[in-house]
């Protein structure tokens, strides 16, 4: 008898073991998963500060490329029409030194043909000259001492239009030529025979005078 109770104790025992639910079972799922950390004050801080700083500095970029727009553009477009202007300015100096060239180089030769001009009337002058103290020197061998007196004179006048158009070097030279015709033109009543000697002195410095002429011709 003690045994049957022995054995109905134990079953009861087992049974009651069975129908207690563990720890394990008791427990929900969400209280069975791991506990989340809390996020940190200071990386909550620095989250936020970073997407500020990012607003700020595309707030800033905006600003930058506005203020390019607005103040950068015209600029530039002043900066384009002032080098056009000048480009222009240098464009219109470059005409005009070419053309002080072209004037500076019909200037020139208009004071070569002038002065090629000049020499070519000095040495007509000098052939007209040199035609009268030849008519002189025929007229005294001829004994025609009035033709002489007349081709003198007029070879007088001639010699002090040349003297007038002369250099200063070239003066000098015409000085004792003048000098020289006074000579023979006083020896015409006088001396015939010195007078023309003075105009043969003369008509060769006559002649070398008209050679440096032509030497001289550009």
């Amino acid at each position: 008898m003690k045994s049957e109770n022995s054995e109905d104790e134990l079953e009861d025992h087992v049974e009651e073991q069975e129908e207690v639910p563990t720890a394990e079972a008791v427990l929900s799922p969400a209280q069975a998963a791991p506990p989340v950390k809390e996020e940190s004050r200071v990386r909550h801080f620095f989250r936020h500060l970073a997407r500020w700083t990012l607003g700020v500095l595309i707030v800033l970029g905006i600003g930058f490329v506005a203020a390019l727009l607005l103040f950068y553009m015209p600029l530039r477009r002043q900066a384009a029409a002032q080098t056009n202007e000048l480009n222009a300015a240098q464009s219109r100096i470059s005409q005009l030194e070419s053309q002080l060239a072209e004037k500076s180089q019909l200037e020139k030769a208009y004071q070569e043909s002038l002065q090629r001009l000049k020499q070519a009337d000095l040495q007509n002058d000098m052939l007209n000259l040199q035609m009268e103290i030849a008519t002189a020197r025929i007229a005294l061998y001829e004994n025609k001492k009035d033709q002489a007196q007349i081709a003198l004179q007029n070879a007088s006048a001639i010699l002090k239009a040349i003297q007038s158009r002369a250099s200063a070097s070239q003066r000098a030279a015409l000085s004792e030529m003048e000098t020289r015709l006074n000579l023979a033109m006083s020896g015409l009543e006088k001396d015939t025979f010195a007078a023309q000697s003075d105009l043969n002195v003369l008509a060769r410095s006559l002649s070398e005078f008209s050679a440096s002429l032509a030497g001289s011709t550009p």
